[in-house]
């Protein structure tokens, strides 16, 4: 941290006599980064470096802690689909202050995502989602960095877009592109969190190359996806992308996923919730 910037984030920080923590706003903190010629994202980064919470993070503290909420802000996630799971999916990892979302989808919004796509609304009927995406977060969540790649990811685009990613979130709909993501992620050492949805039923879990899971379901990639029989409902996309929320968060943090190996399903009909070992 540069001598001006500490002296300036001395001179704008305040207190929280509750938290007993030092707090800066978004609107001093902006104003401090563009003196300083850095972007928000990078000034966030430094204020907690220096033991001061921006005020959008405020909520999290003790909950975890300042080094952790820094590990986050130091963590990159690359986002695989930015429709139903993928929105909810990036709303809540970008509001708990992950420093670097990168968000990969070639699809654009129809009238048919309404139902229950976060990020779709009419006005973005025909965008690209991986662009809409980015701009929800530039809106939301200004100290966190997104990168929006309009494209679809398969075998051959995949090596460089899981460059510098600590951990993988498959949103994606359909099992061909599935199959493609799980297998190059964990040949490179990157774990996948996964889920899918298909009416009122969730399955959510997580692997690693020594710890196949959740992806063993979907081994014909030809099969065709329970949601085009079943449908997706809203209240089952968004607890499917909160729980991938929470274990993606969870191997930030911690270095450790709950549900390697495993799959959490969820039947929202009769509100029952089973683990099952699927190595």
């Amino acid at each position: 941290m540069s001598d001006s910037f500490a002296r300036g984030l001395e001179r704008v920080s305040g207190h929280d006599a509750q938290r007993r923590v030092r707090t800066v706003s978004l609107a001093e903190l902006g104003a401090l980064c563009e003196r300083e010629g850095m972007t928000p994202a990078q000034g966030g980064r430094q204020a907690l470096a220096h033991d001061v919470t921006p005020l959008p993070l405020l909520k999290s503290r003790h909950g975890i802690s300042l080094s952790e909420q820094a590990a986050l802000m130091d963590s990159t996630v690359l986002l695989v689909g930015a429709g139903g799971l993928g929105g909810y999916v990036l709303e809540l990892l970008a509001r708990f202050g992950v420093g670097h979302i990168v968000v990969a989808d070639g699809d654009v919004f129809e009238e048919s995502n309404l139902n229950r796509q976060l990020l779709s609304s009419v006005a973005d009927l025909g965008r690209n989602k991986a662009r809409v995406a980015a701009e929800r977060v530039a809106r939301i969540a200004p100290l966190v960095e997104v990168r929006a790649l309009e494209m679809f990811l398969d075998r051959s685009n995949l090596p460089l877009a899981l460059q510098g990613v600590g951990v993988v979130v498959d949103a994606l709909g359909g099992i061909e592109p599935r199959i493609a993501l799980h297998d190059v992620a964990l040949s490179l050492g990157i774990p996948v969190v996964a889920a899918a949805v298909a009416g009122w039923t969730v399955v959510v879990g997580s692997e690693t190359e020594a710890r196949r899971g959740i992806s063993r379901m979907w081994s014909d990639p030809g099969a065709s996806d329970a949601e085009h029989t079943l449908g997706s409902l809203a209240p089952a996309v968004s607890l499917a992308a909160a729980l991938m929320a929470a274990e993606t968060s969870r191997y930030l943090l911690k270095g450790e996923l709950r549900l390697a190996g495993r799959m959490l399903h969820v039947d929202l009909a009769s509100f029952s919730f089973e683990i099952y070992d699927l190595e």
